[in-house]
């Protein structure tokens, strides 16, 4: 299929990288063509990540044709090859790729082997149909052997071939089909759907880590809701996140905004106890037993998730619960949780409990105001101190940190409105504690 215009006009500088890469191949007495990912993104009119080319040169012959100083081996038993060089100044690198069929996959990741093979044959090894095109940029031609283009059009996300095939050739390809569908808000085709639901059991194969950098992509994504119900629908989530379900239970997340999110954030949603549809009350001794708790460390557990992502989504869960009842609450009770970090991520999910509950906002948005005001001003430095309180004669015990925590309240709180007023209230103190003694 030839277009008048070309796939690509922009004259970006890895555009550009990537297309002196073919010519050079060409001339070479080569065939080269842009491959998989970033003439999908084309046809769909979004920029390209970046560009990767398949060539049915060897490994050998593209090193030879660029040099090992602009080349480095990184797949090369699957025949991939790194090349990279500078335009403009900028660093920019390309992968390319000669064009293989795959052997049996005794592993479901790798292939144990590959032949090198012709350009349709390449297609036909690779996962999904809009995945499977080629581009010459030479002649401005898209090649399709797997009718990728149609499903483009008819926002359908197939399988190449027998979709049982390709998922036995790589279990975590049922995860990768829901990303897809979900990010370009394709449908899954009725054959490919089914034989992810059939197969689901497979995905126990997948390490974690593999299971948790998919996760992120998908939930970080604005369809991260629907993409959620398709892993359940398929049977998936039962053995990657059974912590979770009952999805139709999790309100939340469906109510998150449809923009890009941390990760942190939608697990705090996902496991949040005020996110589940029967619950009513905004105790917070809801957040404070350990179940919600013991769910995201599953999950950390099943995925892989760093100890910093785990951290930041309790952090979301505790923040939010005080944000969402903070009107309630003295300032000394909700400051605290501020200072921790994710204050946005935590208003947000704040923000969007109260509103799925129709609770009020009125304490988020007070809470707003404040520390949208200078840190000093919110956070201000305290007034007594742990040496203030040696100066005054007391010693460090249960007594000494109970003092400090009580100065601080009634600092953030207003009731001793300066040092000198704070000191005072210290001198009464000492002295109620000594004739106690």
């Amino acid at each position: 299929m030839s277009s008048q215009e070309p796939l690509f006009p922009a004259s970006s500088i890895d555009r550009q990288f990537a297309h002196e890469i073919v010519r050079r191949l060409v001339d070479r007495g080569y065939v080269a063509y842009y491959a998989g990912g970033c003439v999908r993104d084309a046809l769909l009119g979004l920029a390209p990540k970046d560009f990767d080319v398949a060539t049915n040169a060897t490994p050998d012959q593209v090193r030879e044709i660029f040099g090992p100083e602009h080349t480095r081996a990184v797949g090369e038993a699957f025949g991939v090859v790194l090349v990279h060089g500078r335009i403009a100044k900028k660093r920019c690198q390309v992968e390319v790729a000669t064009f293989r069929t795959d052997g049996s996959y005794s592993d479901g990741r790798r292939p144990d082997w590959v032949e090198y093979a012709t350009a349709e044959q390449d297609a036909q090894r690779r996962d999904f149909t809009i995945n499977g095109l080629f581009y010459d940029p030479i002649a401005n031609k898209v090649i399709d052997f797997v009718e990728g283009q149609e499903d483009l059009a008819k926002h359908l996300l197939r399988a190449i071939g027998d979709p049982y095939a390709r998922i036995s050739e790589d279990k975590l390809r049922m995860l990768r089909a829901i990303r897809f569908a979900s990010r370009y808000g394709f449908a899954l085709e009725e054959r490919t759907q089914k034989a992810l639901s059939e197969s689901s059991h497979g995905i126990r194969l997948v390490s974690g880590e593999r299971i948790g950098m998919e996760l992120e992509k998908i939930l970080e994504h604005p369809n991260r809701a629907w993409a959620w119900s398709q892993l359940d629908a398929c049977g998936l989530l039962e053995h990657i996140a059974p912590e979770l379900r009952p999805v139709q239970d999790r309100e939340l997340l469906d109510t998150l905004p449809k923009e890009p999110l941390a990760l942190p954030l939608v697990l705090a949603a996902l496991a949040h106890p005020w996110g589940v549809r029967e619950t009513k009350t905004r105790d917070l001794s809801l957040i404070t037993r350990s179940r919600w708790r013991t769910c995201l460390e599953a999950i950390q557990q099943r995925w892989k998730l760093p100890n910093d992502v785990m951290e930041s989504a309790c952090i979301c869960v505790e923040a939010s619960a005080v944000l969402a009842k903070s009107e309630e609450l003295a300032w000394s009770q909700v400051q605290p949780k501020l200072l921790r970090g994710w204050i946005d991520e935590s208003i947000v999910l704040a923000q969007h409990i109260c509103v799925t509950k129709h609770w009020p906002t009125v304490g988020i948005d007070r809470c707003m105001e404040r520390v949208a005001d200078p840190a000093q001003e919110w956070n201000p430095a305290p007034w007594i101190t742990g040496s203030d309180l040696i100066q005054a004669g007391l010693k460090p015990g249960p007594a000494f940190g109970k003092l400090l925590s009580q100065a601080r309240a009634m600092q953030l709180d207003g009731q001793l409105t300066s040092a000198p007023m704070a000191l005072e209230w210290l001198r009464e103190q000492t002295e109620r504690i000594t004739k106690a003694q």
